[in-house]
């Protein structure tokens, strides 16, 4: 028996239709990035380079949030990681919506005032970067649950009496979505700009 042209048509839409709605689903789900560390309901009491309160990462809802980690007595990893955090935000062609982060390992050392001198030393515009500082306790349980670690690895005893110390830590650079979720992880000191400036628009 023939069959007819439009029977074969029929045929052939009812298996093409679902299929291409099958593949632009799964190429939406690809390119929504998931959920690393869920920090939405969470709300760490830290402060600025300012010494003005800050809830982490409450306060930047809203923002694609650009994290990173450091110590200034740091002589490698963070300096090179805040340089990269500064390249990125010259780099975006649009930077609206974004800010950049770094938090402290060593808030015994790193007060407000130390955290703004460093701050200054790189240029970092103060309306799209803040350094977080605060109380030890407050500083590690913000730090443990973003899988952070950090430790003494060195100290030195002067012929002053004054002590100074090395840490060793997570070398990362964390991306947050406006809702404070972590979508995105990089290490830190060696992550290409790009990398990260695509996965930030990834999530506008």
């Amino acid at each position: 028996m023939p069959v007819s042209l439009n029977f074969v048509a029929k045929q052939l839409n009812n298996i093409i239709v679902p299929a291409a709605l099958s593949i632009l689903l799964l190429t939406t789900a690809c390119n929504s990035p998931e959920v690393i560390n869920d920090l939405s309901d969470d709300s760490f009491a830290l402060v600025n380079q300012d010494s003005t309160s800050i809830a982490f990462p409450k306060d930047f809802r809203g923002d694609i949030l650009v994290v990173g980690f450091i110590y200034t007595h740091c002589p490698d990893v963070c300096p090179i990681i805040t340089a990269k955090l500064s390249n990125i935000n010259r780099e975006l062609e649009n930077s609206e919506g974004v800010h950049f982060a770094e938090i402290s390992f060593d808030p015994a050392r790193d007060t407000p005032s130390v955290l703004k001198k460093y701050m200054q030393s790189f240029n970092l515009d103060p309306e799209k970067f803040t350094m977080l500082t605060g109380d030890s306790v407050t500083v590690d349980s913000a730090l443990n649950k973003m899988d952070i670690l950090a430790k003494i690895s060195y100290v030195k005893n002067s012929e002053e009496g004054q002590q100074s110390y090395l840490m060793n830590h997570t070398n990362r650079i964390l991306v947050m979505d406006q809702q404070g979720r972590v979508r995105f992880e990089y290490p830190g000191s060696v992550v290409p700009e790009k990398n990260v400036i695509e996965d930030i628009n990834r999530l506008r």
